[in-house]
């Protein structure tokens, strides 16, 4: 009798301790490096320019900066609905010229007022791209696309040398959770990776239209890692457990918020807001995307959705890539950290 005890304690503690292993938060301390490896890899030849990816429930929304369209795509990534969100003066090859484009660069779901809504934000950088949208979401049906004007909260955004220092507003990326909006403020030359921080509670009325544009809560600056000799820039987050982020960012060679570069690679990582930090933090954690030979993957990562748990360990994520020539890739990532 004493063995068999002894045996099934024995067998507790081994079970309690990979449970843990399992499932640590990424911003415990764990021997574990975070890493990101690509599994799988999709191109769409008529989803141009993917720049924001939510997954809710069974289904995908994809959003292209130059792209009029919100795209559903089904658990096996085949796009089965488009959702016109604008009506542009201008298209050309499904695309709307740069100059004029809404610039479409992020995309959360949130809950307003017991309804959910995908949230998708322009980026700011000019007057074509200070709107958004909010699209009302059921069981998988889309219902009617309710413009926003956020010109507002942009100005606001613009002015403050603490967001964009002497660069141009760039937001790239979104996320909601009860509490709080996370906003994404992209590097670019004179200014840093900035996340700005709103209460849900000020931000539901203001995209309702019924009061001013709400200040942010906290603004904070973040130090990312240089890639090949390149600053990495905020390129889209989603939120975690517990207020932690994920975030993706990318090396890309180009002197302004507006204009195209060269792209060197793609960074994920861990974020945990610190509403008493003054100064530019570290993430908690950060990896080079790879693929499965161990070369760094060259793609220009802008979003990337949370999908589940895999039996072997780590997590599944789905992200996606623009190619800044009409089409766009669709990656699926195993993450472990």
């Amino acid at each position: 009798m004493k063995r068999i005890i002894q045996f099934l304690m024995y067998s507790l503690v081994a079970f309690l301790l990979a449970f843990s292993s399992a499932c640590h938060s990424p911003t415990e301390s764990s021997t574990m490096p975070l890493s990101a490896v690509v599994t799988q890899k999709m191109t769409f030849t008529d989803l141009p320019s993917a720049s924001g990816i939510e997954k809710v429930e069974n289904r995908y929304y994809v959003i292209g900066d130059d792209s009029p369209y919100l795209f559903t795509l089904n658990e096996n990534f085949k796009i089965i609905a488009r959702t016109k969100l604008l009506e542009p003066k201008e298209v050309t090859g499904g695309r709307i010229p740069k100059s004029v484009k809404p610039d479409l660069e992020a995309i959360t779901s949130l809950s307003i007022e017991g309804e959910n809504f995908l949230f998708i934000l322009g980026s700011g950088a000019t007057e074509y791209r200070n709107k958004g949208y909010l699209v009302p979401i059921d069981r998988g049906r889309l219902g009617k696309v309710l413009t926003v004007g956020l010109t507002p909260l942009y100005q606001g955004l613009q002015k403050n040398q603490q967001v964009t220092g002497t660069a141009s507003l760039n937001i790239e990326g979104v996320a909601a959770n009860e509490e709080f909006l996370y906003v994404l403020q992209r590097f670019s030359p004179g200014g840093q990776n900035v996340l700005v921080l709103y209460a849900m509670e000020e931000v539901i009325p203001f995209l309702m239209g019924l009061s001013p544009a709400p200040v942010p809560r906290h603004i904070q600056p973040w130090a990312l890692p240089d890639l090949e000799k390149i600053k990495t820039g905020f390129s889209g987050v989603t939120a975690y457990d517990n207020g932690q982020l994920l975030f993706t960012a990318s090396a890309e060679e180009t002197p302004n918020a507006i204009l195209d570069g060269q792209v060197y690679g793609s960074l994920i990582g861990w974020l945990s807001p610190n509403f008493s930090a003054t100064s530019a933090q570290k993430p908690q954690q950060v990896a080079i995307v790879t693929e499965q030979d161990g070369s760094v993957y060259k793609g220009k990562l802008e979003s990337i959705s949370l999908v589940e748990p895999l039996k072997d360990g780590g997590y599944q994520a789905v992200a996606v890539a623009d190619s800044d020539d009409g089409q766009s890739e669709l990656i699926v990532l195993k993450l472990t950290f």
